[in-house]
């Protein structure tokens, strides 16, 4: 019989697992079809780096893929997920108010309870201290 703490475990590793299948999916849209995502990116920011839109999707795309590998095997676990949130929030404040950035806000709160919670028994970090 499973307890209540085991379901615990299960419950944050399916979190953890989750948002990493989120940035995953980002990710791979993003380097597959970076043109439908260069619309996002502010001028400003094009402006401050000097990189193109395009340059820029393809960077934030394998960030966001190196982000959710890394959650989803569990390595560095708090320091990835507070970087996940710091990065979906950004997002959001980019998007301004309305249902994609009420969305992220959710990502970005989740991301944050994974960095609270740190690693669970099914890390890879977990499993390397056992």
């Amino acid at each position: 019989m499973v307890n209540k703490e085991q379901l615990r475990n299960i419950g944050h590793a399916l979190l953890r697992f989750g948002i990493g299948v989120v940035l995953l999916w980002f990710g791979f849209t993003q380097l597959k079809n970076p043109a439908a995502w260069t619309r996002l990116i502010p001028v400003a920011v094009t402006q401050l780096t000097s990189l193109s839109a395009n340059s820029l999707v393809y960077i934030n795309g394998i960030f966001e893929i190196t982000l959710a590998i890394l959650l989803m095997v569990g390595l560095f676990t708090r320091f990835v997920a507070f970087i996940a949130g710091i990065h979906i929030i950004s997002i959001a404040w980019i998007l301004g108010y309305g249902p994609n950035a009420t969305r992220d806000l959710g990502l970005a709160i989740a991301a944050f309870s994974i960095a609270l919670h740190g690693a669970d028994d099914f890390c890879l970090e977990s499993l390397a201290d056992r």
